[in-house]
Protein backbone atom coordinates (compact mmCIF):
# COMPACT_ATOMS: atom_id res chain seq x y z
CA UNK A 1 0.00 0.00 0.00
CA UNK A 2 1.24 3.45 -0.84
CA UNK A 3 1.98 5.48 2.21
CA UNK A 4 2.27 9.19 2.86
CA UNK A 5 3.52 10.04 6.32
CA UNK A 6 5.26 12.99 7.91
CA UNK A 7 6.50 13.20 11.43
CA UNK A 8 6.35 16.22 13.67
CA UNK A 9 9.61 17.61 14.96
CA UNK A 10 9.08 17.78 18.74
CA UNK A 11 10.13 21.28 19.76
CA UNK A 12 8.62 24.19 21.68
CA UNK A 13 7.68 27.18 19.51
CA UNK A 14 6.99 30.18 21.76
CA UNK A 15 4.89 33.04 20.47
CA UNK A 16 7.19 36.03 20.10
CA UNK A 17 5.86 39.41 19.05
CA UNK A 18 8.73 41.34 17.57
CA UNK A 19 7.61 44.75 18.69
CA UNK A 20 11.09 46.17 18.19
CA UNK A 21 10.68 45.69 14.44
CA UNK A 22 7.40 47.63 14.36
CA UNK A 23 7.11 51.42 14.26
CA UNK A 24 6.12 52.85 17.63
CA UNK A 25 3.25 54.74 16.00
CA UNK A 26 1.65 51.44 14.99
CA UNK A 27 1.51 50.42 18.65
CA UNK A 28 0.49 53.66 20.32
CA UNK A 29 -1.31 55.95 17.83
CA UNK A 30 -4.91 56.01 16.67
CA UNK A 31 -6.65 52.87 15.42
CA UNK A 32 -5.43 51.75 11.98
CA UNK A 33 -7.44 52.53 8.86
CA UNK A 34 -8.37 50.55 5.78
CA UNK A 35 -5.60 52.36 3.90
CA UNK A 36 -3.08 51.10 6.46
CA UNK A 37 -4.14 47.52 5.67
CA UNK A 38 -3.56 47.72 1.91
CA UNK A 39 -1.29 45.18 0.28
CA UNK A 40 0.11 44.24 -3.12
CA UNK A 41 0.40 40.85 -4.78
CA UNK A 42 2.11 39.17 -7.72
CA UNK A 43 2.47 35.68 -9.18
CA UNK A 44 5.37 33.68 -7.81
CA UNK A 45 8.29 32.54 -9.93
CA UNK A 46 6.96 28.95 -9.94
CA UNK A 47 3.49 29.45 -11.41
CA UNK A 48 0.77 32.05 -11.86
CA UNK A 49 -1.39 29.98 -9.51
CA UNK A 50 0.86 30.65 -6.52
CA UNK A 51 0.50 34.27 -5.40
CA UNK A 52 2.86 36.21 -3.13
CA UNK A 53 1.25 38.90 -0.95
CA UNK A 54 3.06 41.80 0.75
CA UNK A 55 1.50 44.34 3.10
CA UNK A 56 2.32 48.02 2.58
CA UNK A 57 3.02 48.53 6.28
CA UNK A 58 3.93 46.45 9.30
CA UNK A 59 1.81 46.15 12.42
CA UNK A 60 1.78 44.45 15.81
CA UNK A 61 -0.40 41.61 14.45
CA UNK A 62 -1.28 40.92 10.82
CA UNK A 63 -3.73 38.18 9.81
CA UNK A 64 -4.46 37.00 6.27
CA UNK A 65 -7.53 35.23 4.92
CA UNK A 66 -6.28 33.96 1.57
CA UNK A 67 -9.73 33.22 0.17
CA UNK A 68 -8.93 29.55 -0.45
CA UNK A 69 -9.62 28.31 3.07
CA UNK A 70 -6.07 29.06 4.24
CA UNK A 71 -4.87 31.69 6.68
CA UNK A 72 -1.47 33.19 7.51
CA UNK A 73 0.16 35.75 9.78
CA UNK A 74 2.86 38.35 9.18
CA UNK A 75 3.72 41.03 6.67
CA UNK A 76 3.97 38.54 3.82
CA UNK A 77 1.95 35.49 2.82
CA UNK A 78 1.69 33.03 -0.05
CA UNK A 79 -1.54 31.59 -1.42
CA UNK A 80 -1.86 28.46 -3.57
CA UNK A 81 -4.79 28.36 -6.02
CA UNK A 82 -4.90 25.17 -8.12
CA UNK A 83 -8.28 26.06 -9.66
CA UNK A 84 -9.29 28.99 -11.85
CA UNK A 85 -11.64 31.43 -10.21
CA UNK A 86 -11.93 34.64 -8.21
CA UNK A 87 -10.68 34.62 -4.63
CA UNK A 88 -11.28 37.39 -2.11
CA UNK A 89 -8.16 37.96 -0.01
CA UNK A 90 -8.39 39.96 3.23
CA UNK A 91 -5.65 41.40 5.44
CA UNK A 92 -6.61 42.44 8.98
CA UNK A 93 -4.13 44.52 10.99
CA UNK A 94 -4.07 45.26 14.71
CA UNK A 95 -2.46 47.75 17.06
CA UNK A 96 -3.12 48.59 20.68
CA UNK A 97 -6.08 50.76 19.74
CA UNK A 98 -8.00 48.66 17.27
CA UNK A 99 -8.00 46.90 13.94
CA UNK A 100 -8.79 47.45 10.28
CA UNK A 101 -9.17 45.26 7.20
CA UNK A 102 -8.61 45.57 3.48
CA UNK A 103 -9.90 43.11 0.86
CA UNK A 104 -9.34 42.64 -2.82
CA UNK A 105 -10.15 39.99 -5.43
CA UNK A 106 -7.46 37.82 -6.98
CA UNK A 107 -8.36 36.31 -10.34
CA UNK A 108 -6.78 32.99 -11.31
CA UNK A 109 -7.15 32.52 -15.06
CA UNK A 110 -6.40 28.80 -15.49
CA UNK A 111 -6.33 25.57 -13.54
CA UNK A 112 -2.92 24.22 -12.59
CA UNK A 113 -3.46 20.50 -11.93
CA UNK A 114 0.23 20.00 -11.09
CA UNK A 115 -0.38 21.72 -7.77
CA UNK A 116 -2.68 18.92 -6.64
CA UNK A 117 -1.03 15.97 -8.37
CA UNK A 118 0.70 14.63 -5.30
CA UNK A 119 0.19 11.60 -3.03
CA UNK A 120 -1.46 13.58 -0.26
CA UNK A 121 -4.04 15.16 -2.61
CA UNK A 122 -4.68 11.88 -4.39
CA UNK A 123 -5.10 9.92 -1.16
CA UNK A 124 -7.48 12.55 0.22
CA UNK A 125 -9.68 13.07 -2.85
CA UNK A 126 -9.14 10.02 -5.03
CA UNK A 127 -7.28 12.14 -7.58
CA UNK A 128 -8.31 13.59 -10.93
CA UNK A 129 -9.78 10.25 -12.07
CA UNK A 130 -12.36 10.33 -9.26
CA UNK A 131 -14.63 13.17 -10.40
CA UNK A 132 -17.11 12.67 -7.55
CA UNK A 133 -14.39 12.81 -4.95
CA UNK A 134 -13.62 10.41 -2.14
CA UNK A 135 -15.93 9.87 0.84
CA UNK A 136 -14.53 9.18 4.30
CA UNK A 137 -16.22 7.98 7.50
CA UNK A 138 -15.09 7.40 11.07
CA UNK A 139 -13.50 3.96 11.45
CA UNK A 140 -16.08 3.01 14.07
CA UNK A 141 -15.29 -0.72 14.10
CA UNK A 142 -11.71 -0.20 15.21
CA UNK A 143 -10.46 0.39 18.73
CA UNK A 144 -8.82 3.79 19.07
CA UNK A 145 -10.83 5.49 16.30
CA UNK A 146 -11.48 8.44 18.64
CA UNK A 147 -9.76 9.71 21.74
CA UNK A 148 -7.82 12.38 23.55
CA UNK A 149 -4.32 13.02 24.87
CA UNK A 150 -2.13 15.83 26.16
CA UNK A 151 -1.11 18.90 24.19
CA UNK A 152 1.74 19.13 23.61
CA UNK A 153 2.16 15.41 23.05
CA UNK A 154 4.40 13.51 25.44
CA UNK A 155 5.07 10.04 24.02
CA UNK A 156 3.89 10.54 20.45
CA UNK A 157 0.71 11.64 18.74
CA UNK A 158 -2.01 9.20 19.79
CA UNK A 159 -4.99 9.22 22.20
CA UNK A 160 -2.80 8.71 25.26
CA UNK A 161 -5.40 9.48 27.92
CA UNK A 162 -8.50 7.89 26.44
CA UNK A 163 -9.21 5.86 23.31
CA UNK A 164 -12.72 4.72 22.39
CA UNK A 165 -13.43 1.05 21.87
CA UNK A 166 -15.10 -0.14 18.67
CA UNK A 167 -18.65 1.26 18.33
CA UNK A 168 -18.41 2.85 21.80
CA UNK A 169 -20.05 6.09 20.56
CA UNK A 170 -22.95 4.38 18.76
CA UNK A 171 -25.96 6.72 18.66
CA UNK A 172 -23.95 9.94 18.92
CA UNK A 173 -24.16 10.76 15.21
CA UNK A 174 -20.41 10.41 14.72
CA UNK A 175 -20.68 7.10 12.88
CA UNK A 176 -23.39 8.17 10.41
CA UNK A 177 -21.62 11.34 9.17
CA UNK A 178 -19.88 11.25 5.78
CA UNK A 179 -17.15 13.56 4.46
CA UNK A 180 -16.42 13.91 0.74
CA UNK A 181 -13.31 15.66 -0.58
CA UNK A 182 -13.21 16.71 -4.25
CA UNK A 183 -10.31 18.09 -6.28
CA UNK A 184 -12.72 20.25 -8.27
CA UNK A 185 -12.53 23.72 -6.68
CA UNK A 186 -11.43 22.05 -3.42
CA UNK A 187 -15.07 21.30 -2.61
CA UNK A 188 -16.05 19.57 0.61
CA UNK A 189 -19.39 17.87 1.23
CA UNK A 190 -20.47 17.08 4.79
CA UNK A 191 -23.48 14.78 5.02
CA UNK A 192 -24.60 14.58 8.65
CA UNK A 193 -27.62 12.30 8.18
CA UNK A 194 -29.29 14.26 10.95
CA UNK A 195 -26.90 14.36 13.90
CA UNK A 196 -23.38 15.47 14.76
CA UNK A 197 -21.23 14.73 17.81
CA UNK A 198 -19.61 17.55 19.77
CA UNK A 199 -17.62 18.38 22.86
CA UNK A 200 -19.72 19.42 25.82
CA UNK A 201 -18.01 22.84 25.86
CA UNK A 202 -19.45 23.55 22.39
CA UNK A 203 -23.07 22.93 23.39
CA UNK A 204 -23.94 26.63 23.38
CA UNK A 205 -23.22 26.75 19.64
CA UNK A 206 -25.90 24.11 18.99
CA UNK A 207 -29.21 25.19 20.60
CA UNK A 208 -30.81 21.75 20.30
CA UNK A 209 -27.86 19.79 21.70
CA UNK A 210 -28.71 16.84 23.94
CA UNK A 211 -27.04 14.06 25.92
CA UNK A 212 -26.87 10.96 23.69
CA UNK A 213 -26.01 8.68 26.59
CA UNK A 214 -22.45 7.98 25.42
CA UNK A 215 -20.74 11.09 26.78
CA UNK A 216 -20.55 14.68 25.52
CA UNK A 217 -23.37 15.98 23.31
CA UNK A 218 -25.18 15.30 20.05
CA UNK A 219 -27.14 17.86 18.05
CA UNK A 220 -29.31 18.05 14.93
CA UNK A 221 -27.27 19.75 12.23
CA UNK A 222 -27.32 20.21 8.47
CA UNK A 223 -24.03 21.40 7.01
CA UNK A 224 -24.10 24.35 4.60
CA UNK A 225 -23.48 23.98 0.89
CA UNK A 226 -20.39 25.38 -0.82
CA UNK A 227 -17.98 24.15 1.83
CA UNK A 228 -14.31 23.92 0.85
CA UNK A 229 -11.13 22.35 2.14
CA UNK A 230 -7.53 23.52 2.04
CA UNK A 231 -4.18 21.98 2.79
CA UNK A 232 -1.04 23.61 4.12
CA UNK A 233 2.34 21.91 4.20
CA UNK A 234 5.44 23.13 6.01
CA UNK A 235 8.84 21.53 6.44
CA UNK A 236 9.21 19.30 9.52
CA UNK A 237 5.54 19.72 10.45
CA UNK A 238 2.39 17.74 9.85
CA UNK A 239 0.27 18.88 6.90
CA UNK A 240 -2.74 20.85 8.14
CA UNK A 241 -6.18 20.16 6.66
CA UNK A 242 -8.71 22.99 7.13
CA UNK A 243 -12.46 22.88 6.51
CA UNK A 244 -14.30 26.12 5.79
CA UNK A 245 -16.76 27.69 8.25
CA UNK A 246 -19.73 25.45 8.98
CA UNK A 247 -17.99 22.16 8.33
CA UNK A 248 -15.88 19.85 10.48
CA UNK A 249 -14.80 16.24 10.82
CA UNK A 250 -15.99 13.60 13.28
CA UNK A 251 -16.19 15.50 16.55
CA UNK A 252 -16.56 19.24 16.95
CA UNK A 253 -14.26 20.65 19.64
CA UNK A 254 -14.22 24.24 18.44
CA UNK A 255 -11.74 23.93 15.59
CA UNK A 256 -11.81 23.18 11.86
CA UNK A 257 -8.08 22.63 11.35
CA UNK A 258 -6.61 19.15 11.61
CA UNK A 259 -3.03 17.92 11.63
CA UNK A 260 -2.61 14.92 9.34
CA UNK A 261 -0.61 12.48 11.46
CA UNK A 262 -0.97 9.75 8.86
CA UNK A 263 -2.63 9.58 5.44
CA UNK A 264 -2.71 6.46 3.31
CA UNK A 265 -4.96 5.27 0.54
CA UNK A 266 -7.30 3.58 3.02
CA UNK A 267 -6.70 5.41 6.30
CA UNK A 268 -6.54 8.96 7.62
CA UNK A 269 -5.47 9.71 11.21
CA UNK A 270 -5.99 13.30 12.38
CA UNK A 271 -5.03 15.33 15.43
CA UNK A 272 -6.66 18.60 16.52
CA UNK A 273 -6.34 20.87 19.53
CA UNK A 274 -9.41 21.55 21.67
CA UNK A 275 -10.76 25.05 21.03
CA UNK A 276 -11.84 25.46 24.67
CA UNK A 277 -8.81 23.85 26.33
CA UNK A 278 -5.44 24.02 24.58
CA UNK A 279 -4.04 21.36 26.90
CA UNK A 280 -6.12 18.70 25.10
CA UNK A 281 -5.48 17.14 21.71
CA UNK A 282 -8.23 15.05 20.09
CA UNK A 283 -7.76 12.25 17.56
CA UNK A 284 -10.01 10.67 14.94
CA UNK A 285 -9.33 7.83 12.53
CA UNK A 286 -11.21 7.69 9.22
CA UNK A 287 -11.45 5.18 6.37
CA UNK A 288 -13.03 5.36 2.91
CA UNK A 289 -16.76 4.67 3.02
CA UNK A 290 -17.44 0.95 2.61
CA UNK A 291 -14.10 -0.13 4.06
CA UNK A 292 -14.95 0.05 7.75
CA UNK A 293 -14.49 -3.68 8.24
CA UNK A 294 -15.90 -5.70 11.11
CA UNK A 295 -15.55 -4.90 14.79
CA UNK A 296 -12.47 -6.69 16.18
CA UNK A 297 -12.52 -9.14 19.01
CA UNK A 298 -11.05 -7.64 22.21
CA UNK A 299 -7.32 -8.29 22.40
CA UNK A 300 -5.78 -9.46 25.65
CA UNK A 301 -2.29 -10.59 26.56
CA UNK A 302 -1.69 -14.25 25.95
CA UNK A 303 -2.65 -16.07 29.12
CA UNK A 304 -1.54 -19.33 30.54
CA UNK A 305 1.45 -21.50 29.70
CA UNK A 306 3.96 -18.71 30.45
CA UNK A 307 6.71 -20.43 32.37
CA UNK A 308 8.03 -17.55 34.45
CA UNK A 309 8.65 -18.08 38.16
CA UNK A 310 9.63 -16.11 41.24
CA UNK A 311 13.11 -17.61 40.95
CA UNK A 312 13.37 -16.34 37.36
CA UNK A 313 12.57 -12.85 38.64
CA UNK A 314 14.98 -12.69 41.62
CA UNK A 315 17.74 -15.06 40.50
CA UNK A 316 19.98 -16.30 43.31
CA UNK A 317 18.57 -13.71 45.69
CA UNK A 318 18.81 -10.45 43.81
CA UNK A 319 18.49 -9.81 40.09
CA UNK A 320 18.92 -6.63 38.09
CA UNK A 321 16.82 -6.00 35.00
CA UNK A 322 17.07 -3.27 32.36
CA UNK A 323 15.27 -2.38 29.16
CA UNK A 324 16.45 -4.29 26.13
CA UNK A 325 18.22 -1.83 23.77
CA UNK A 326 16.19 -2.68 20.70
CA UNK A 327 13.09 -1.75 18.73
CA UNK A 328 9.89 -2.89 20.42
CA UNK A 329 11.34 -2.84 23.93
CA UNK A 330 9.55 0.36 24.98
CA UNK A 331 6.34 1.33 23.25
CA UNK A 332 2.64 1.98 23.35
CA UNK A 333 -0.16 0.87 21.07
CA UNK A 334 -3.82 -0.14 20.83
CA UNK A 335 -3.11 -3.71 21.94
CA UNK A 336 -0.60 -5.62 24.08
CA UNK A 337 2.83 -5.99 22.43
CA UNK A 338 2.04 -3.17 19.98
CA UNK A 339 4.06 0.06 19.66
CA UNK A 340 1.91 1.45 16.85
CA UNK A 341 1.30 4.73 18.69
CA UNK A 342 4.94 5.22 19.68
CA UNK A 343 7.67 4.73 18.54
CA UNK A 344 6.20 2.53 15.78
CA UNK A 345 9.07 0.12 15.23
CA UNK A 346 11.88 2.61 15.84
CA UNK A 347 14.78 1.75 18.16
CA UNK A 348 14.98 4.70 20.60
CA UNK A 349 17.64 3.23 22.89
CA UNK A 350 20.30 5.67 21.62
CA UNK A 351 18.03 8.72 21.81
CA UNK A 352 17.00 7.80 25.36
CA UNK A 353 20.16 6.19 26.66
CA UNK A 354 19.36 7.59 30.12
CA UNK A 355 16.20 5.45 30.14
CA UNK A 356 17.79 2.28 28.82
CA UNK A 357 20.47 2.26 31.53
CA UNK A 358 17.94 2.25 34.41
CA UNK A 359 18.03 -0.78 36.70
CA UNK A 360 14.99 -2.56 38.16
CA UNK A 361 16.19 -4.79 40.99
CA UNK A 362 14.11 -7.56 42.57
CA UNK A 363 15.25 -9.16 45.80
CA UNK A 364 14.05 -12.45 47.27
CA UNK A 365 12.93 -10.72 50.49
CA UNK A 366 10.29 -8.72 48.58
CA UNK A 367 12.32 -5.52 48.26
CA UNK A 368 12.19 -3.74 44.91
CA UNK A 369 14.82 -1.15 44.03
CA UNK A 370 14.87 1.39 41.23
CA UNK A 371 18.31 2.74 40.27
CA UNK A 372 18.33 5.51 37.65
CA UNK A 373 22.14 5.37 37.34
CA UNK A 374 22.43 9.11 37.92
CA UNK A 375 20.34 10.32 34.98
CA UNK A 376 16.69 10.17 33.94
CA UNK A 377 14.50 10.78 30.94
CA UNK A 378 12.35 13.47 32.56
CA UNK A 379 9.11 14.92 31.21
CA UNK A 380 7.08 17.98 32.11
CA UNK A 381 4.62 16.00 34.25
CA UNK A 382 7.48 15.53 36.72
CA UNK A 383 7.80 19.29 37.16
CA UNK A 384 11.15 19.72 35.38
CA UNK A 385 12.05 22.77 33.29
CA UNK A 386 12.64 20.80 30.09
CA UNK A 387 12.12 17.31 28.72
CA UNK A 388 14.78 14.77 27.85
CA UNK A 389 17.85 13.12 29.35
CA UNK A 390 19.19 15.07 32.31
CA UNK A 391 20.81 14.57 35.72
CA UNK A 392 18.61 12.76 38.21
CA UNK A 393 19.30 15.59 40.64
CA UNK A 394 17.01 17.82 38.53
CA UNK A 395 14.11 16.01 40.20
CA UNK A 396 15.13 17.30 43.62
CA UNK A 397 12.52 19.69 44.96
CA UNK A 398 10.07 19.03 42.10
CA UNK A 399 6.63 17.38 42.28
CA UNK A 400 8.25 14.36 40.62
CA UNK A 401 11.12 13.76 43.03
CA UNK A 402 9.42 10.58 44.32
CA UNK A 403 10.07 9.04 40.89
CA UNK A 404 13.82 9.21 41.44
CA UNK A 405 15.90 6.21 42.56
CA UNK A 406 14.39 4.54 45.60
CA UNK A 407 13.45 1.39 47.45
CA UNK A 408 9.94 -0.10 47.44
CA UNK A 409 8.29 -3.50 47.79
CA UNK A 410 6.92 -6.01 45.29
CA UNK A 411 4.71 -9.08 45.06
CA UNK A 412 4.85 -11.85 42.51
CA UNK A 413 1.73 -13.72 41.40
CA UNK A 414 2.42 -17.04 39.72
CA UNK A 415 0.74 -17.89 36.45
CA UNK A 416 -1.89 -20.61 36.02
CA UNK A 417 -3.24 -22.34 32.92
CA UNK A 418 -5.80 -19.54 32.74
CA UNK A 419 -3.81 -16.49 33.82
CA UNK A 420 -0.42 -14.93 33.25
CA UNK A 421 2.12 -14.21 36.00
CA UNK A 422 1.99 -10.69 37.42
CA UNK A 423 4.43 -8.36 39.16
CA UNK A 424 3.07 -5.70 41.51
CA UNK A 425 5.34 -2.90 42.76
CA UNK A 426 4.17 -0.79 45.70
CA UNK A 427 5.35 2.52 47.10
CA UNK A 428 5.20 6.25 46.50
CA UNK A 429 6.76 6.59 43.05
CA UNK A 430 7.22 2.85 42.47
CA UNK A 431 7.21 1.90 38.78
CA UNK A 432 8.88 -0.19 36.11
CA UNK A 433 10.22 1.48 32.93
CA UNK A 434 7.77 4.42 32.76
CA UNK A 435 6.99 6.52 35.82
CA UNK A 436 3.74 8.10 34.68
CA UNK A 437 1.91 4.92 33.60
CA UNK A 438 -0.33 3.01 35.98
CA UNK A 439 -3.30 0.63 35.74
CA UNK A 440 -6.07 2.62 34.10
CA UNK A 441 -4.28 5.90 33.50
CA UNK A 442 -1.22 8.13 33.33
CA UNK A 443 -0.12 11.01 35.50
CA UNK A 444 -0.38 14.42 33.84
CA UNK A 445 1.50 16.02 36.72
CA UNK A 446 3.30 15.02 39.89
CA UNK A 447 3.48 13.97 42.60
CA UNK A 448 2.50 10.30 42.37
CA UNK A 449 -0.15 8.88 44.66
CA UNK A 450 1.17 7.88 48.07
CA UNK A 451 1.91 4.17 48.61
CA UNK A 452 0.31 3.24 45.29
CA UNK A 453 0.62 -0.12 43.56
CA UNK A 454 1.04 -0.89 39.87
CA UNK A 455 0.53 -4.39 38.50
CA UNK A 456 2.32 -5.49 35.32
CA UNK A 457 1.23 -8.58 33.41
CA UNK A 458 3.89 -10.95 32.09
CA UNK A 459 3.01 -11.34 28.41
CA UNK A 460 6.03 -13.44 27.40
CA UNK A 461 9.23 -14.93 28.75
CA UNK A 462 12.04 -16.53 26.77
CA UNK A 463 13.84 -19.00 29.01
CA UNK A 464 16.90 -19.13 26.75
CA UNK A 465 17.51 -15.37 26.35
CA UNK A 466 15.70 -14.43 29.62
CA UNK A 467 13.80 -11.71 27.81
CA UNK A 468 10.85 -10.69 29.99
CA UNK A 469 7.93 -8.86 28.36
CA UNK A 470 5.55 -6.86 30.55
CA UNK A 471 2.35 -5.12 29.48
CA UNK A 472 0.23 -2.49 31.19
CA UNK A 473 -3.28 -1.30 30.27
CA UNK A 474 -3.57 2.46 30.98
CA UNK A 475 -7.28 2.65 30.10
CA UNK A 476 -10.46 1.22 31.49
CA UNK A 477 -11.36 -0.07 28.04
CA UNK A 478 -8.29 -2.10 27.07
CA UNK A 479 -7.51 0.23 24.15
CA UNK A 480 -4.06 1.64 25.07
CA UNK A 481 -1.26 -0.66 26.25
CA UNK A 482 2.36 -0.04 27.20
CA UNK A 483 4.86 -2.82 26.49
CA UNK A 484 8.30 -3.15 28.11
CA UNK A 485 10.89 -5.80 27.28
CA UNK A 486 13.42 -6.35 30.07
CA UNK A 487 16.65 -8.34 30.05
CA UNK A 488 19.05 -9.23 32.88
CA UNK A 489 21.74 -6.61 33.44
CA UNK A 490 24.86 -8.59 32.67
Amino acid sequence: MKNYRKYLLFMLLPFIFLAACVDDENLDDAPPTTEDARFSFAPSSQTANIIDFTADKEFFLMQWDLGNGSTAEGKTAQGIYPNAGTYTVTLTIFNNNGSASFSTDVVIEQDDPTLVDSPIFNFLTGGAAQANGKTWVIDANRDGHFGVGPNPSQEGDFPQWYAAKALEKEGSGMYTDEYTFLLDNSRFIMETNGLVYLNVEQGSNFPEAFDPGVGDLSAPYTAPDNLTWSLQEAEDEYPVLTISEGGFLGYFAGTRSYQIVNLEENEMFLRFVDGANEELAWYIRLVPKGQEGEAPEPEEPEIGDINFTFEDLVGDGSKQWTLKPAAGAFGVGPAPLSDEFFPNGVDISDDRACLFNDLYIFNSDGVYEYDAQGDVFAEFYMGVAEEGCQPESNLDGTPGEAWASGTHTFEFTSGTPDSSPKITVTGTGAFIALAKAFNGGEYSEGPPSADASITYTVAAYDEETQELTLVLDITDSGSVWWTFVLVPND
